[in-house]
């Protein structure tokens, strides 16, 4: 979250470790829950460990029907965990019942849902899902656990929306066009990037800024009390996701690739122990990035 320029020195001793996955399909997103991390992917799984192992606590999706789920993002309280997908894919999971609930196809959309985000406690949560026609829709939840759904708006030209994150009182969305938008709640409004040339995938909003993790091993950071991008070599090629966090931040992306800061340092590369495209990542007690092949990597 300090933005500065990386090095070329490895942190070798980073304790990141594969573990066994009871998938082999991809996995796409990954969150933490109060009982354990939570991830999701390919055929509709979502995987869980709640205890000493990673099992599967949903087989084929919230409308069993095996849809690719492509996202997750959790309530702020850690107990109602979204997820969406292809086909209009869109659930939920709620972690103290172990139950799923089935919301797919919301007003009549069966386009892939590429990208979800929560905000507000289990019971109270709001929240937008965007899909590949750059359209997002918003939701909100009562103590039922009912969905109502609002209208369906673009914030840009169309182009595919490829990750929502609530942060600040906003929620922000990035698309595949290098454009950043904020709501409040009301209007979307257009922040940036200019002249990024890049691909954007993944963003992050935390205490007052917010990050872009992007291609060529770009992380750009907007501060907010000044509207001004800035752009930080973080690493080197696709950057994937990121998480941001008081202690630390970190990117993962193509390769294995991973780079973490800490307050008042540089990024610097970590060694992850595998080689494949890591999709997601989430820090916490144990931090936990996903990927390719069903692949699961830890750090305590």
């Amino acid at each position: 979250m300090f933005g500065s320029e990386s090095d070329d020195e490895t942190d070798t001793d980073t304790g990141w470790a594969a573990v066994d996955s009871p998938t082999e399909k991809t996995l796409t997103g990954v969150v933490m829950t109060v009982a354990g991390p939570v991830a999701v992917g390919g055929s509709g799984n979502v995987i869980a460990r709640f205890e000493d192992s990673w099992e599967v606590v949903i087989d084929g999706g919230p409308a069993a029907r095996r849809n690719k789920l492509t996202d997750v993002d959790v309530s702020d309280d850690g107990k109602s965990v979204w997820f969406c997908g292809s086909s209009g894919a869109l659930g939920r999971y709620d972690i103290p019942t172990r139950q799923k609930y089935d919301y797919s196809a919301p007003k009549e959309k069966t386009s892939t849902w590429e990208t979800v985000a929560v905000a507000g406690e289990a019971g109270d949560e709001r929240l937008y899902a965007a899909n590949g026609s750059g359209e997002v829709m918003d939701a909100t939840v009562d103590g039922e656990g009912c969905a109502t759904f609002g209208d369906v708006v673009k914030p840009g030209s169309g182009s595919t929306i490829t990750a929502l994150s609530f942060g600040n009182g906003n929620c922000y969305a990035i698309d595949t066009s290098g454009n950043v938008f904020l709501t409040d709640g009301e209007e979307w409004t257009d922040i940036g990037i200019r002249n990024a040339q890049v691909n954007f995938f993944d963003v992050a909003a935390h205490d007052g800024a917010v990050f872009v993790a992007a291609g060529g091993g770009l992380v750009y950071r907007y501060d907010r009390p000044c509207r001004n991008w800035t752009p930080v070599q973080a690493g080197e090629g696709l950057l994937r996701a990121i998480d941001v966090t008081d202690e630390r931040d970190i990117v993962v992306g193509a390769g294995g690739n991973a780079f973490e800061q800490r307050p008042k340092e540089v990024w610097k590369p970590v060694e992850t122990t595998v080689e494949v495209v890591l999709h997601d990542v989430a820090l916490g007690e144990t931090d936990v990035a996903v990927g390719e092949a069903g692949t699961v990597i830890e750090r305590s």
